[in-house]
């Protein structure tokens, strides 16, 4: 009878070790997943935005002195010349978001296209859920015209397309996780070029 119950407890301790292990196993794995999309929202953030402040400080470059460096301006997206790539040939380019992306758990997920040109667009990054541009004029006021603007106030928002566990509260069911976050915002973008206004 003595050895039926040692081996019931050995049993019992054993099985309590193993889902404290897995228990740990689920809770390092939740970590590193959530630490990865943390450093893939960041690459994308730093990705995106040094590709937005190179075409933006270039605004109105080559453009001559009689006409609008800025086409057209709207909430979340620009289109403007610029000799972008030093050719000396004006090129058009525009910024704008795409629609959501379905099939994600995170439906806020867009792309944020780039386009030179008319050609084909070119996604700068994956994962954008939110890019506003505010345009103010030189007193930093609403611009009312485009021949008023001189500063650019951009706005960008990268999310995870799916859902990662709190690095803090790791006891979360699927539903209460939420999506790794990175946000930017400059809020004085003012290219030296962007002032030729015709």
């Amino acid at each position: 009878m003595s050895i039926i119950l040692d081996l019931i407890g050995s049993v019992v301790i054993a099985a309590f070790v193993i889902l404290i292990g897995l228990r740990l196993n689920q809770t390092i794995a939740g970590n590193a997943d959530s630490s990865s999309a943390n450093v893939n929202v960041q690459e994308s953030m730093v990705d995106i935005v040094r590709s937005i402040e190179y075409d933006f400080r270039k605004i109105g470059y080559g453009v001559p002195e009689d006409q609008n460096a800025i086409i057209d301006t709207g909430l979340t997206s620009i289109t403007f010349k610029s000799d972008i790539d030093n050719d000396g040939t004006l090129d058009v380019v525009e910024w704008y978001t795409g629609p959501p992306i379905t099939g994600f758990p995170n439906d806020s997920v867009r792309v944020l296209y780039r386009r030179v040109n008319g050609g084909t667009p070119v996604g700068a990054a994956l994962g954008v859920t939110g890019f506003h541009l505010k345009y103010l004029n030189q007193d930093g006021a609403p611009a009312q015209s485009l021949g008023s603007i001189y500063i650019i106030e951009t706005t960008l928002q990268v999310e995870s397309p799916y859902k990662v566990q709190d690095q803090v509260i790791t006891d979360q069911r699927y539903e209460d996780m939420g999506y790794a976050v990175a946000f930017w915002r400059q809020t004085r973008l003012a290219s030296r070029n962007i002032k030729r206004h015709g």
